[in-house]
C-alpha cells in the first residue's frame, strides 16, 4: 500500500489547532531543560514526564486532524508514551523524597504495561503496513483506542494513588523531626498528585460520557480535557522548576550549615548512619539527642551478632532515655510473626533471656500494626485502644516504632509505661533515630561488613585535642569512665580506640601524657625547686610509687636520674 495519500483531506478545526499550537512551546521548553539539567536526575524525570505526556496528546491530535491518514508513515513513530509517563512521574517523586530504592524495587511492575503495549504497537504498525492482513481494522481500532486508553487511565490512577500513599508513609516515617524543607516538599508533591487524580477522574468521566450520550463522539469531548492537562503541564513546568530551584538552594544552604557543625565531633560520628537532612535535623532539634545517639552508636561498635545488638539497644534505652521497659521484636519472615528478642524491665530474666517471650502476627496489636503499616504508633491511653495486647502487666501508654532498612521489615522497637500520656515528641524522635541506627547495624552484620577504626576517627581526634589543649590528665582521678562520659561514648569503644590507634591500653595512654608533662617540669627552670614527688603529683599521678613505676617503664630512668642527666647535659 502507498505510504502517502495526498487526496485525503485533513480535518482541521479551531480546537485541535489551538491544542496543537499550545503543545509545541512546552515541548520545546522541556527539551531545552532536559539538555540544561542533564546532571540532575530529579529534573530529568520531571521534564521527561511533561515532554512525553505532551507527545501523547500530540499523537492523538495528529490522528484527529487526519495527518496520519494522509501520511501513514508517521504511525511508525508512534509510541505508547501514556504508559511511560506515569512511570517517570513516579520516579520523579521517589527521587524527590530520596526513596529511589523503593522505585527500583517495583519499577518492573510499572514498566510492564509499557512493554506490553510497545509490543502491541509494533504488531499494529506491521499490520497497517501489511494492509490489515494480520488483524482486522475494527479489532486494531479497538485495541488502539479502548484497550489502550482504558489501560493507560487505570495505570495513571493506580500510580497516583500508590505514590500518594508512599509520600504519606514517608511523612509518617520521619515523625516530628524538624524537617521543614521535607514537609514543604511533600506538601507540594501531594498537591501535584491530587491534581493528577482529579484530571484522571475527568478523563474517566469523558470515557463514560461517550458510552452513555450519543451526542458525544469522536475526539471533540476530549478537547477541554486535553486543554486542562496541558494547562497542568505548563503549571508543573514553571512552578515545578521554580520549586526545584528553591530546593536546590535550600540544599546548598543545608550543606553550608552542615559544614559549620563539622566541629561537633558527635554529629560527624553519625555520618555513616544518617543522611545530610537527618544530621541537620538532629543538630537543630531542641532535644538533647546528639549525645544520646552518639553513645548508642559507639556502644554498638564492637557488637558481633544480632543478640548483642538488640540487648545493647534495649539496655541503653532504659539507661539513657529513662524508660520503664523496652522490648525489641524481630520479624521472622518464615513464620510471619514478630518475636520478642530482647527486653529490659519486668520482662528481663537475666543472662539475656526474656521472661515468657511472646509472638505477635503482623497487623495484630499495636506492635503488629506498626510493623504492618511501617508507621510509628504513639498511644497515650491504652485503655482507649482495643488493639492493646497484654504482656507481663497492664500499662497505660505505649510507643512502637518499626525497624526497617529500605523497604525490608526488620522488627519493632517498643516501650510501655505505667503512666498515661508519658511518651512525647522527644521519645518519638529518639526511637525513630535509634530504630534506624539498629537497622543499619543489623544490616551491616548481615552483610558481614564493618567500620574500621582509623586515625581520622572523630572521637580519637577529639580525645587528642582535649588532652593536648585542656590537659585533663593532670587530674589524678581521671579515668576511663570520666573520659568516655566527656566524649559521650561507651567505655568499651574508648578502649578499642586507644588500643587500635595507639597500640596500648587506656592507662598507659594516660601515663604517656602525664610522663611528658613530668619531663617538662623536671627540666624546666620554673620547677627547679619542686621535689620529685611534687612533680609527680602535679603531673597527675596519685602516688609516688605510681609515678616512679610509670616513669621508669616509659623512659628507662628514674625521675631523679632523668633530672640529673638533663642538668649535666645542659
Amino acid at each position: 500500500m502507498s505510504l502517502t495519500s495526498p487526496l485525503i483531506k485533513m480535518s482541521w478545526n479551531f480546537f485541535n489547532s489551538i491544542i496543537l499550537l499550545i503543545s509545541f512551546p512546552i515541548a520545546l521548553l522541556c527539551i531545552y531543560k532536559i539538555h540544561t539539567y542533564w546532571k540532575s536526575k530529579i529534573s530529568q524525570y520531571l521534564y521527561w514526564f511533561i515532554l512525553l505526556s505532551i507527545l501523547v496528546i500530540v499523537q492523538v491530535i495528529l490522528i484527529d486532524i487526519g495527518i496520519t491518514k494522509k501520511y501513514p508513515l508517521l504511525l511508525l513513530f508512534y509510541m505508547p508514551f501514556q504508559f511511560l509517563s506515569p512511570v517517570l512521574f513516579t520516579a520523579f517523586a521517589y527521587a524527590y523524597i530520596d526513596r529511589m530504592h523503593i522505585f527500583r524495587k517495583y519499577r518492573t511492575y510499572f514498566l510492564t504495561p509499557f512493554a506490553v503495549f510497545f509490543v502491541l504497537y509494533v504488531v499494529l504498525k506491521v499490520n497497517v503496513l501489511m494492509g490489515y492482513s494480520l488483524i482486522s481494522m475494527k479489532t486494531a481500532a479497538k485495541i488502539g483506542a479502548e484497550w489502550d486508553e482504558n489501560s493507560a487511565l487505570t495505570l495513571s490512577l493506580l500510580a497516583a494513588v500508590w505514590n500518594f500513599k508512599t509520600i504519606k508513609n514517608y511523612e509518617a516515617s520521619i515523625g516530628n523531626l524538624p524537617y521543614q524543607i521535607v514537609l514543604k516538599k511533600t506538601k507540594w508533591l501531594k498537591k501535584m498528585y491530587l491534581s493528577m487524580v482529579f484530571l484522571c477522574l475527568l478523563w474517566l468521566g469523558v470515557i463514560v460520557g461517550i458510552k452513555i450520550f450519543d451526542a458525544w463522539f469522536g475526539h471533540a469531548p476530549y478537547y477541554p480535557l486535553w486543554g486542562l492537562f496541558i494547562f497542568f503541564y505548563y503549571f508543573l513546568f514553571f512552578m515545578g522548576g521554580k520549586h526545584l530551584d528553591q530546593v536546590q538552594q535550600k540544599k546548598m544552604s543545608q550543606q553550608k550549615a552542615l559544614e559549620s557543625i563539622n566541629d561537633n565531633f558527635q554529629i560527624s560520628a553519625l555520618r555513616y548512619v544518617f543522611n545530610t537532612t537527618e544530621l541537620l535535623s538532629i543538630h537543630e532539634s531542641r532535644y538533647e539527642v546528639t549525645e544520646i545517639l552518639s553513645y548508642f552508636a559507639t556502644s554498638l561498635f564492637d557488637k558481633k551478632n544480632e543478640e548483642d545488638v538488640v540487648w545493647d539497644i534495649t539496655k541503653n534505652c532504659i539507661a539513657k532515655i529513662g524508660l520503664e521497659d523496652c522490648v525489641i521484636y524481630i520479624w521472622d519472615d518464615n513464620c510471619k510473626v514478630l518475636r520478642q528478642k530482647a527486653a529490659y524491665g519486668n520482662k528481663e530474666f537475666g543472662n539475656k533471656k526474656i521472661l515468657s517471650p511472646i509472638e505477635i502476627p503482623l497487623g495484630q496489636g499495636i506492635v503488629g500494626s506498626a510493623a504492618q503499616n511501617r508507621k510509628w504508633e504513639l498511644v497515650k491511653d491504652l485503655d482507649q485502644d482495643q488493639r492493646y495486647i497484654l504482656d507481663d502487666k497492664k500499662r497505660k501508654s505505649e510507643l512502637a516504632v518499626p525497624i526497617f532498612y529500605e523497604d525490608r521489615l526488620i522488627g519493632v522497637l517498643d516501650s510501655e509505661n505505667s503512666k498515661k500520656n508519658f511518651f512525647d515528641e522527644r521519645h518519638l524522635l529518639l526511637f525513630q533515630l535509634i530504630a534506624k541506627l539498629t537497622a543499619t547495624k543489623l544490616i551491616q552484620l548481615d552483610k558481614q561488613s564493618s567500620f574500621e577504626l582509623t586515625d581520622d576517627n572523630v572521637y580519637y581526634k577529639e580525645l587528642l585535642r582535649w588532652f593536648e589543649e585542656d590537659k585533663p590528665y593532670l587530674n589524678p582521678y581521671l579515668g576511663l569512665l570520666a573520659v568516655s562520659e566527656y566524649l559521650n561514648i561507651s567505655g568499651g569503644y574508648l578502649s578499642q580506640i586507644v588500643n587500635k590507634l595507639r597500640g596500648t591500653n587506656f592507662s598507659e595512654f594516660m601515663n604517656w601524657y602525664r610522663i611528658n608533662e613530668a619531663k617538662k617540669m623536671l627540666t624546666g627552670p620554673s620547677f627547679s625547686n619542686y621535689t620529685i614527688v611534687s612533680i609527680g603529683l602535679e603531673s597527675g599521678f596519685n602516688s609516688k610509687s605510681a609515678f616512679y613505676s610509670a616513669f621508669k617503664k616509659h623512659t628507662g630512668l628514674t625521675p631523679s636520674e632523668y633530672r640529673q642527666r638533663h642538668l649535666v647535659l645542659s
